[in-house]
């Protein structure tokens, strides 16, 4: 009787563990696939303008694994920054983090939908309404209690994130976060 009990709850354990994985792979996947198909080469004008929002100490500090490829140049990080990390969601600062400024500007959404690219470059050149808008960084998401979705989950014409879409941080669930900090 007693091991047909624990039998019952590992399985039920192995299930929710199988379902779970299987649902993140996917969710995972699709950001990636929508991440190559928006991959292109950036302009000399829009690699200047997101310049002004990197910080390289921060870039190293949290991308060990590319410090360990590119080294801890400030110019090799950005270069990897724009090359790779805009596309994989990588944050540039501490400050702001795209997909936090997407999901907390919902008057935004149905005009730049999963163009990563525009979210950087509309608020890189629109400093001015920097003070009547959300705080775009992870942090500032959390303490607001607003989910946080892909940038990749919106669409363009539309307000909120696609049907379906899963969120990357919640009040309950902060993986990027440094919990000391909270």
């Amino acid at each position: 009787m007693k091991r047909s009990k624990i039998a019952k709850v590992l399985s039920l354990a192995l299930a929710t563990v199988i379902a779970t994985s299987a649902f993140s792979f996917t969710s995972f996947a699709k950001v990636h696939a929508d991440a190559e198909t928006q991959k292109r080469a950036l302009t000399a004008e829009e690699i200047q303008t997101i310049y002004t929002l990197f910080d390289a100490d921060f870039y190293a500090k949290a991308n060990q694994d590319v410090v360990k490829v590119v080294g801890d140049d400030p110019m090799a990080l950005y270069t990897h920054f724009v090359t790779f990390g805009i596309w994989e969601e990588r944050m540039p600062s501490d400050g702001f983090n795209v997909s936090a400024f997407a999901s907390r500007n919902y008057d935004l959404q149905p005009v730049l939908g999963d163009d990563i690219v525009a979210w950087y470059m509309y608020y890189c050149t629109h400093s001015n309404e920097w003070a009547s808008r959300p705080i775009p960084s992870l942090y500032a998401a959390y303490r607001a209690n607003t989910d946080v979705y892909s940038v990749y989950d919106f669409v363009k014409g539309q307000t909120g994130p696609e049907k379906g879409a899963y969120p990357i941080q919640t009040y309950n669930y902060t993986p990027m976060l440094d919990r000391s900090r909270l």
